[in-house]
């Protein structure tokens, strides 16, 4: 895998430590930022940025467990929001690796079964707990049964576009600066019900849900990407996904946003996607990029 090799010396913080406010540490190629305010957040993008509005990037593995704390507080403005996406986007691609692994495992054991009309026991509870979290089911047991499990899997375990992704979390987070997205890690405003967890809402005393907390926004981004891979509501944006897939096509958010209709009980939500992640030209990011180590002076 090609690196991504960056002095960090001239920069007012050291891997593992922090000088002034920032807190990071070094792990497995990539940067781990634990705590910043939002100025650090933006001069280390200025001092080292990725470009994301362009085909084939390669998106350094910089990693923000959070929003910069103040984040809520300062101003909105083109670099505020440049630095939103840049925060964002290496988390979404690393939540889509791993989906994506999971899928290329699925298509293998299916042609596996085809093959030798059956799976390892190891091979088969592997199956059977991705069916569970992706909410796959059917009534046939055996070897036909599995191979109905798998061809729904195979539908539903996929890479959500980045595009999609980042757009909805700049509408419901308004880039951010909700108390749901600094407090609480929660970009999509995701609501359990029937339980006295979370965050209860201002705005309706009365209501039986509660919004979800997050121990970071990798785990918030996850959770949502799998709520679009599992969901009723998303039926129509899978379907579509997969027909992009038989045409040898990578899923791309221009033309799933308009399968965005039921994302939630906001007025015109597909079109609000749809400009969002044209306006800040966000199908770039669909457009193939790839996660490259970061790697400072001193890990050499």
């Amino acid at each position: 895998m090609k690196t991504l090799i960056v002095c960090l010396l001239s920069f007012p913080f050291i891997i593992g430590t922090a000088s002034a406010e920032m807190i990071t540490e070094y792990e497995d190629g990539a940067l781990i930022i634990k705590k910043a305010s939002t100025n650090e957040a933006k001069d280390f993008f200025r001092r080292y940025p990725y470009e994301y509005a362009v085909q084939q990037a390669e998106i350094p593995k910089i990693y923000f467990k959070k929003l910069p704390y103040d984040w809520n507080l300062t101003p909105e403005n083109a670099a505020k929001n440049r630095t939103f996406i840049r925060i964002l986007l290496p988390l979404v691609l690393k939540v889509n690796e791993e989906i994506l692994q999971d899928r290329n495992k699925i298509i293998e054991l299916y042609g596996k079964l085809d093959i030798e009309g059956q799976l390892s026991k190891q091979d088969e509870e592997y199956i059977r707990k991705l069916a569970v979290a992706y909410d796959a089911y059917t009534p046939m047991k055996g070897t036909e049964g599995l191979k109905i499990l798998i061809k729904q899997l195979i539908n539903k375990v996929d890479s959500v576009p980045p595009s999609i992704m980042i757009s909805t979390a700049v509408i419901y987070s308004n880039w951010g600066t909700s108390k749901l997205a600094v407090e609480d890690n929660s970009l999509y405003k995701d609501e359990v019900w029937y339980t006295n967890q979370g965050r209860k809402p201002q705005d309706d005393d009365d209501g039986d849900y509660r919004y979800k907390i997050y121990t970071d926004l990798e785990d918030c981004i996850r959770a949502r990407a799998l709520k679009i891979n599992s969901h009723i509501n998303y039926d129509y944006f899978r379907h579509t996904r997969l027909h992009q897939r038989k045409m040898g096509k990578d899923p791309n958010g221009v033309s799933l946003a308009a399968q965005m209709m039921f994302d939630s009980n906001v007025k015109n939500i597909s079109g609000m996607i749809d400009y969002t992640l044209s306006f800040y030209k966000l199908e770039y990011t669909d457009s193939s990029p790839r996660l490259v180590d970061f790697i400072a002076d001193e890990q050499k």
